[in-house]
């Protein structure tokens, strides 16, 4: 119970003692007073009466005469009983007016009872036995007084009650408003508002309470603001080239193991190694100042080409060394992956080189730059496909192409194939499940993810999700995909409700026709949002940041968590977490491959779990393979922990 429901319970608890006591103690004097005057009338009209009838008494003829005379009196009706006694205490002459009076409650009666005295008094009449006259005041008169004196006092005091109790009301939330305000804040703290309360109360006490909350406000926002800058820094230190301003060698390293290693990614795609073999010429002829223009420029022209191919694919450059790029590219095909090297070898040819001071250029008998290809696959060790990217390279230095492609290719199947397939596994469900649980350190499972699994249609044997959404992907399949594969979620999690987690690809949460139908969807199925996770990528966010934060917004007010993946892959992650608040977020794999024998990892890792905890945030960390990695995580207070090393997918089999 809140704190002013309990004071205003007590506040009530008092004034109704206080009005109960005050109304008793009046009614009480009141019928005392009462009591006492229907005593002194009885009396009196006692006295009065026996001197009146004190002539007629002594001869019984003229007891009509008195009896008119009694009668005058006591039918005004303010008499209960008149007697008139024989010395003998014979009843001569009784007069009774029943007690009762309909304008006064009964229960008020027996509750206040009045009792008014006999007055008596003695009639002489010479030398005759005197007799005795007994007067009773009628009570019902009295009793009408006091009730009327009852409710009076009743009105009275219960007007006081009320404005006390208004006046109490206003001084309760003159208190208890700058409490619930603070409290308020208090909570928005934790959840990574560092607002501001900008009604400051009058009350000294209470003025001070809320100016020391927003002061530990701004505080906190600060103290919050450096945390994130120092990490985005420290990542810009640790992992980005300084003078290009892409990826370093060791983001490479990180990301492309990470990779390589991620089992149920299962994908596929290329490496391309790109060498400026004029570099070194350009800094010993021009030096290092025209050398670091030759490198800005051929980077320029990298992102140029990128941007302006058409298709679908994902890539990353990095800068591995002074000369050395790589490009890894996802989602591509070998047909797409070497037009993309032909496009970016005419547009370095048509980059001019730097000229010195006086606009002569250099003596430079290479090529601008050469190129190196090669693919790779889940199962492909990281240290093989770089022998053979460098072979490759190491060919297409001799070469009059400028580029040569691996020889380890991998088949492709027809696009019209693949369309047909496509439309046979849609029509036909033909999708199963395999969850791989996700646990803490002591055991206890947060949620289990779900991966999809499709297989060919005839050879059934497994298809590669990556190569499936890109060919999906291709031909604007994937919303489809993705809508088969909840609906499927949502019938196994009916038939067996427990924590799950699925994946939404980013191209499908950029169309608002498709997260509007998700949401309309989980509206008919609320019961089961309390067990939904949905992870989403921080590639959906950046892509479709406004469909992404409307569509997490409505879905967790249905009950559904939200867990952002890749967390900490972009310098933008601390603000897409700010953003959608997710309920959990997943380190980026990249960082807990190595986690164990990279200090720098180490501290990038721990400045994410830090800034994740002061928002309430749980971190899981994902691809773990071995003790170390798991050890040295745990050691960074990460909550949860995903991988081949806690728990292998296992595939669902329905009842």
């Amino acid at each position: 119970m809140s704190l002013s429901k309990q004071l205003y319970l007590g506040l009530i608890f008092v004034l109704t003692l206080v009005f109960i006591s005050t109304l008793w103690i009046n009614v009480v004097n009141t019928s005392d007073y009462i009591n006492k005057q229907l005593a002194s009338h009885a009396q009196d009209t006692a006295t009065s009466l026996g001197l009146s009838i004190k002539p007629f008494i002594a001869n019984p003829d003229d007891l009509p005469m008195v009896d008119g005379m009694i009668n005058a009196i006591f039918d005004h009706g303010y008499y209960q009983q008149v007697i008139l006694k024989s010395n003998t205490g014979e009843v001569i002459i009784e007069k009774v007016n029943p007690k009762a009076i309909d304008a006064v409650p009964l229960w008020f009666m027996k509750l206040f009872p009045l009792s008014p005295p006999i007055g008596t008094t003695e009639v002489h009449a010479g030398w005759v036995k005197p007799k005795t006259l007994e007067i009773i005041s009628h009570p019902g008169f009295a009793y009408a007084k006091l009730w009327d004196s009852a409710k009076n006092s009743t009105w009275m005091i219960l007007a006081l009650f009320l404005v006390a109790g208004a006046m109490v009301y206003l001084v309760l939330k003159t208190i208890t408003d700058p409490i619930k305000r603070a409290a308020k804040q208090a909570d928005e703290i934790c959840q990574g508002n560092f607002v501001q309360v900008t009604d400051i109360p009058k009350p000294i006490e209470l003025n001070l309470f809320v100016n020391a909350m927003n002061r530990m406000s701004n505080i906190l926002q600060k103290m919050f603001d450096e945390l994130t800058q120092q990490t985005s820094k420290y990542q810009r230190f640790a992992y980005i080239d300084e003078l290009t301003g892409i990826a370093n060698r060791r983001a490479f390293n990180n990301e492309f193991e990470s990779l390589l290693a991620n089992k149920e990614h299962n994908g596929t795609g290329f490496l391309v190694i790109i060498r400026l073999s004029s570099l070194d010429s350009v800094n010993k002829s021009q030096g290092y100042v025209a050398g670091d223009a030759y490198v800005t420029e051929a980077v320029a022209t990298l992102h140029k080409v990128f941007k302006d191919i058409k298709g679908h694919h994902n890539h990353k450059t990095y800068r591995l060394a002074g000369a050395d790029f790589a490009v890894i590219i996802q989602e591509c095909s070998e047909q797409q992956c070497q037009e993309i090297v032909i496009s970016l070898l005419a547009q370095f040819n048509q980059t001019p080189f730097p000229t010195s001071n006086n606009n002569q250029a250099p003596e430079i008998a290479t090529k601008f730059s050469h190129i190196g290809i090669t693919n790779y696959s889940t199962n492909s060790e990281m240290s093989q496909v770089l022998v053979q990217a460098d072979n490759a390279l190491l060919e297409a230095s001799t070469n009059e192409l400028g580029w040569c492609l691996s020889d380890q290719t991998l088949p492709d199947q027809g696009n019209i194939t693949w369309k047909k397939e496509l439309d046979q596994l849609l029509q036909q469900d033909r999708v199963v499940f395999a969850a791989q649980a996700i646990h803490n350190k002591k055991g206890d499972v947060l949620y289990h993810e779900l991966f999809a699994r499709f297989s060919h249609i005839k050879a059934l044997t497994p298809i590669p999700m990556s190569q499936l959404m890109l060919v999906a992907k291709q031909h604007n399949l994937t919303q489809a995909f993705d809508t088969l594969v909840i609906n499927k979620a949502l019938e196994y999690l009916n038939s067996a409700p427990r924590p799950i987690a699925l994946n939404l690809s980013p191209a499908s949460l950029g169309q608002a026709q498709f997260c509007q139908w998700l949401i309309n969807l989980l509206e008919t199925v609320k019961p089961l949002c309390q067990y939904l996770t949905f992870e989403i990528s921080e590639q959906a966010l950046i892509q479709y940041a406004d469909n992404v934060c409307m569509f997490t917004d409505k879905i967790k007010q249905l009950g559904c968590k939200i867990t952002l993946e890749h967390f900490g892959a972009s310098t933008s992650s601390f603000t897409h977490l700010m953003r959608i608040k997710p309920d959990h977020v997943k380190i980026d794999g990249s960082y807990c491959q190595r986690i164990d024998l990279s200090r720098e990892n180490q501290l990038f890792v721990q400045s994410l779990v830090n800034i994740a905890h002061s928002l309430q945030i749980t971190v899981i960390a994902e691809l773990i393979e071995t003790q170390a990695q798991h050890t040295q995580l745990a050691e960074l207070f990460v909550d949860y922990f995903q991988g081949f090393y806690i728990d292998k997918p296992s595939l669902i089999h329905k009842d």
